[in-house]
């Protein structure tokens, strides 16, 4: 785990991360090209995972164990503000993919993909690779795998080697795997990035921008996928925000709580 210290805020019981997309790939570029460093791992917080993580303790735990949880959803900066608090704009995988990819041929900086279907993770990266030339994917794999075949990614990740690996499962799954594993891997970065394959791949489009410049991209992304996103928006963002406003008043009401952090710091 990084020593690096993160100033961050908590949100329902997640201390969430007060970084800019600057100053993210500013910590991976350090993590990278300084040598000896310990792996830096970074997962994301949206409505979703704080409602997995306020239901598994484990999941919560893995959490507190990560030295990164940025901004992927504007609910945890609607719940950081009910208790007095701010976040950076959100951080979406769709839309940081491009920057991260140009940072790393300019650096130059080597990925791994491991997440998806079948396929899925390569034609992310042979779209990737047409939009920014020069860039370097050392390898990719399917994100589901047995205990073999996951014993034989862990070589293969060790032999490639690459400078930052992008583990897009679902979550809990792919959040317990990057700290499980991590320290097996020998890789500077292990990022969680959901389902960033499925979008640079084109299998899965992104809601209309002016949705998304409204805030609504929840409600494209059900649109789009309603069968698997039923529950998790129409039963998940109500319980999330029943909980933020719930602790908005409690940490305004008691600001010195027991684990709370009044200043927002680390």
């Amino acid at each position: 785990m990084s020593a690096a210290p993160f100033d961050k805020v908590e949100v329902l019981g997640i201390a969430v991360s007060r970084l800019s997309l600057e100053g993210l790939l500013e910590a991976v570029v350090r993590t990278v090209e300084t040598p000896g460093c310990p792996p830096l791992l970074i997962a994301y917080a949206n409505a979703h995972t704080c409602n997995l993580a306020m239901a598994d303790r484990a999941f919560r735990q893995c959490l507190d164990d990560v030295d990164v949880v940025y901004v992927d959803g504007n609910g945890p900066r609607v719940a950081a503000w009910l208790a007095g608090h701010s976040l950076p704009h959100r951080l979406t995988g769709a839309d940081w993919i491009d920057a991260l990819s140009r940072l790393c041929v300019e650096r130059p900086m080597s990925l791994y993909f491991v997440g998806a279907a079948d396929g899925v993770a390569r034609e992310a990266a042979e779209r990737l690779a047409l939009r920014h030339p020069g860039l370097v994917v050392l390898g990719s794999h399917p994100g589901y795998f047995d205990a073999s075949e996951e014993q034989a990614l862990i070589a293969e990740i060790r032999r490639a080697r690459p400078d930052v690996l992008l583990v897009g499962m679902t979550s809990p799954a792919q959040e317990r795997w990057m700290v499980e594993q991590a320290p097996r891997l020998g890789v500077p970065v292990v990022w969680c990035v959901g389902a960033i394959f499925d979008y640079a791949s084109g299998r899965l489009r992104r809601a209309p921008r002016w949705m998304r410049r409204l805030g609504l991209e929840w409600l494209g992304r059900l649109l789009i996928e309603p069968r698997r996103l039923a529950v998790r928006y129409l039963i998940g963002l109500p319980l999330f925000f029943g909980r933020a406003v719930r602790e908005g008043i409690e940490r305004r009401l008691h600001p010195a709580a027991p684990g709370y952090q009044a200043d927002g710091k680390s």
